[in-house]
């Protein structure tokens, strides 16, 4: 977890690794994500897309485990954080 101030606003930014079953998960995963107003990137190797993408997902490796990052309110990260659980992989 990486925190820094922009705008006098305390924001960070949280890596999490995440995995997916199949296109369900996928489409679930998105939904929640677009209920926030924040930035979210998903990663796998040296490719990225926007998490709040389902297209862009669905161009990645699902096979992999992908790492996601985040810049929010520390408010947010552990609400957003609970609802992703059955994502984040171990």
């Amino acid at each position: 977890m990486y925190f820094f101030e922009m705008k006098n606003i305390l924001m960070f930014m949280n890596v999490i690794t995440v995995k997916f079953r199949d296109v369900a998960d996928v489409n679930r995963f998105v939904h929640i994500l677009s209920k926030y107003d924040a930035d979210f990137n998903l990663y796998c190797g040296s490719y990225y897309v926007d998490a709040k993408s389902l297209l862009g997902i669905m161009t990645m490796d699902l096979r992999n485990s992908m790492w996601m990052t985040g810049n929010c309110e520390p408010a947010e990260a552990n609400q957003i954080i609970r609802e992703l659980g059955d994502f984040v992989a171990a």
